[in-house]
């Protein structure tokens, strides 16, 4: 699926600041399961923009605003072509206390800042989790166990609220089915990671939109890894297959690890802050995810930019010249 995204964010200060510095995690990935067609990142006033990839793998675009403003509007477009992953190898239970595996997904399996269980979740996960005998079915349990805990509802948390606190609420957004489907499979002893994207589909509780053009927020779902080293996604918020319309920005232990956007300003003026995301799907592109193969009688052009081109010209004539 071809998907072009908008990704908006405007922050409106009550008075001027002399300067702001943001970090915005909003680029897709480049990923087997997905390709980055094309990425631009603009701002008004004018920024530079330096990028620079995380711990994680996820990229990072900072821009620095260093004279007095009162409003600045930070664009992010990017192209993407997505496809379906192909279904994981399953693998027994038993493997998951395979002491290679656990040290090599050590980070994956501790307690993060968001993602932090007690007794009592520990217990949900169990009892979910009880007689599965492979992995894939151990995490399918989760998820259910998750959507028993939760019912989805709008602005109904804050970020970083304690996973005792969200379950005795029993609501939530995607932020938070993901946390606690995490907390669940690590409580167990399957190491997950937060999936920080973009969803299309005008509900995020409904991953099936036949729309061509949606408003949408930043998503999130999960993964986890199984003994055999493929990689699980689930959506707990819609219980639906994590596919073509899964964009994939970046991974981490919690949404502290791939929040969109940080930044700091300097200045009396209080933001305002309003941010909108627009998906609409496209045409697919002449070369899909999987490259054609290449005639062996029809050689890759090699192409040179026009500037270079004409430079490697004038070079060669000079050499001629003195020759």
């Amino acid at each position: 699926m071809r998907l072009d995204i908008r990704y908006r964010m405007l922050f409106d200060y009550d008075a001027p600041v002399r300067e702001a510095h943001n970090e915005l995690r909003v680029r897709p990935r480049d990923l087997p399961s997905q390709r980055l067609l094309a990425h631009r990142l603009t701002s008004d006033p004018p920024a530079r923009v330096l990028s620079f990839t995380d711990y994680w793998g996820t990229t990072i675009d900072h821009l620095g605003v260093v004279f007095e403003h009162d409003q600045l509007e930070i664009v992010a477009e990017a192209a993407v072509e997505t496809r379906h992953e192909p279904i994981p190898v399953n693998s027994e239970v038993e493997n998951l206390a395979d002491h290679t595996f656990r040290l090599e997904h050590a980070e994956l399996l501790r307690q993060s800042p968001h993602v932090r269980w007690d007794d009592d979740i520990a217990a949900i996960a169990r009892d979910a989790t009880a007689g599965t005998d492979d992995v894939v079915s151990l995490v399918r349990s989760t998820v259910a166990a998750t959507r028993q805990v939760l019912s989805y509802e709008r602005n109904s948390t804050r970020i970083g609220i304690p996973l005792p606190e969200l379950v005795a609420g029993g609501k939530g957004v995607c932020q938070d089915y993901a946390h606690l489907n995490i907390a669940l499979l690590r409580a167990v002893g399957v190491p997950a990671r937060y999936v920080s994207g973009y969803l299309f589909a005008a509900d995020e509780t409904k991953a099936d939109d036949h729309s061509e053009l949606v408003s949408v927020q930043t998503h999130a779902w999960v993964e986890a890894v199984l003994p055999n080293g493929d990689w699980l996604a689930v959506d707990p918020t819609n219980d639906q297959p994590v596919g073509e319309r899964h964009v994939i920005i970046g991974f981490g232990r919690d949404y502290d690890d791939v929040a969109p956007v940080r930044g700091v300003y300097a200045g009396e003026g209080v933001p305002k802050v309003d941010a909108t995301v627009e998906m609409r799907r496209m045409e697919p592109v002449e070369r899909t995810m999987t490259s054609r193969p290449r005639r062996r009688d029809r050689p890759m052009p090699y192409l040179v930019p026009p500037d270079l081109a004409a430079a490697q010209q004038q070079q060669q004539q000079q050499q001629q010249q003195q020759q």
